[in-house]
This record gives structure tokens, sequence and C-alpha cells, in this order.
């Protein structure tokens, strides 16, 4: 009964994939063999299936954590770069701050030997 029942709903469109499914052949007859090998070929084209929406889940998910990679990469190559670029700076900074300061030195050393000595004063 319960296969009429299938076979009834698969023919008005109603029984899904998960229905077990068989047509009614008579037993000893060259139709049994191809219904056989029919249900074969569809278990194995379900099969098929799967693996590829399976594949495609885990290919969607490669890309999705590659992305997450390149762009962190891409934001760590960012920082670096800005590390460089502000450690520069700052060297830059600090030898022009030296530059001043030995021309400074040098500014004074001149002027201490180009001003005129005062002579002592005696105390009275």
């Amino acid at each position: 009964m319960k296969k009429h029942l299938v076979a009834f709903l698969s023919m008005i469109g109603l029984a899904g994939v998960t229905g077990p499914v068989r047509a009614q052949v008579l037993k000893g007859s060259d139709e049994e063999s191809k219904v056989k090998t029919e249900s074969k070929i569809k278990s194995s084209k379900q099969l098929a299936e799967k693996k590829g929406a399976n594949a495609q889940i885990q290919d969607k998910r490669k890309d999705k954590w590659a992305k997450a990679d390149a762009e962190n990469k891409a934001v760590k190559a960012d920082v670096q770069h800005k590390a460089v670029k502000n450690d520069a700076s700052i060297k830059r900074s600090k030898d022009a701050a030296e530059i001043k300061s030995n021309k400074n030195q040098a500014n004074i050393k001149m002027n201490q030997k180009t001003a005129p000595t005062e002579p002592a004063t005696q105390p009275k």
C-alpha cells in the first residue's frame, strides 16, 4: 500500500527524492534490470550533486578566508609602511636638531674667540 501511495504521489509531482520510488515492473522482465540501472544512475547523480554543492560551499569558505587574509596582510603592510615612514621622520628631525645644535655650538665658540676679552678688574 505504501509503495502505491508513493507511486501515486510521484506521478502528480509531490514525492521528493527522499521517498523510495520504484517503477512497477513485472518480475522476470527486461524492464526490471533497466529500472535498477536507472535508479543507480539517479542515486549516483544525486551523490555527485551533493558533492558539488559541498565543494562550492567549501570554495566559498576558502574564498572568504583568503579575502580576510589578504585584507589583514594589507593592513599589516600599511602599518609597517607608516611605522617606517614615522621612524624616518623622527630620524630626520633628530638629525636636523643635531645639526642645529652643532651650528649653535660652533657659533658660540666663534663668538668666544672673536669677542674681546675684558681685562679683569681688580677688586677694590
